[in-house]
């Protein structure tokens, strides 16, 4: 997050879509509740099993579904990269949607980037909206907007893509930092009508306007 912060326009709209993402992705105490409570029983069933039991890979992918669901990105992680090197492991269906899930919530983007990238390989179908949201949102927080726009250019194109606040923030401000002024002005445009109250189309919208008056 530091290195946006040195540009205090483009921090300042960061920072305010990490607030709206974490306040839209909070866990409630209830739910972890509840699924620490599967994750412990997961955890028992582990611990009868032999070492080279083929349902052991299995209970750890679901292990780390359960992760991901309330959140715990690192946990996560740190399962998936041990059903990754496990013998069965590799071959368990959507692993890389996964790991490229929990790398985008620790903030390892260049690995984020690199399984969701072999997940659009191999797993085409699974979840391919979501993934390619996830994708864009791993290249913008790299600083990799033309990727990010790429990504989010051919996701918009699926039938089942909705372009909501995070489609117009991203794409928005993916235009602006590379420059691509009149391209931002126009799905600044579209992005204000849905979603007026976006602070930062809003002050992106501002800056345009005195860049094109130049």
């Amino acid at each position: 997050m530091s290195k946006y912060l040195t540009i205090l326009f483009i921090g300042a709209q960061f920072l305010l879509y990490c607030a709206s993402t974490q306040k839209e992705g909070a866990v409630s105490a209830n739910l972890e509740t509840q699924v620490r409570a599967e994750i412990k029983r997961i955890d028992q069933q582990l611990s009868d099993l032999h070492p080279e039991d083929k349902r052991r890979s299995e209970l750890l992918l679901q292990k780390s579904k359960l992760l991901l669901k309330i959140e715990s990105f690192k946990e996560a992680s740190l399962v998936l990269r041990e059903v990754q090197n496990s013998k069965d492991g590799r071959n368990l269906q959507h692993l890389d949607h996964y790991l490229g899930s929990a790398y985008l919530g620790i903030n390892d983007y260049d690995n984020a980037i690199v399984h969701f990238r072999k997940s659009d390989n191999v797993d085409r179908d699974f979840e391919s909206v979501t993934r390619k949201k996830m994708w864009a949102r791993a290249y913008f927080e790299d600083e990799k907007y033309g990727q990010a726009l790429g990504i989010l250019g051919r996701a918009s194109r699926e039938k089942n893509f909705e372009k909501d606040l995070f489609y117009y923030e991203t794409v928005v401000v993916s235009f602006y930092r590379i420059k691509e002024y009149k391209r931002c002005q126009l799905v600044l445009e579209e992005g204000l009508q849905k979603f007026p109250e976006s602070l930062v189309l809003k002050e992106t919208s501002e800056k345009i306007s005195q860049v094109l008056q130049r």
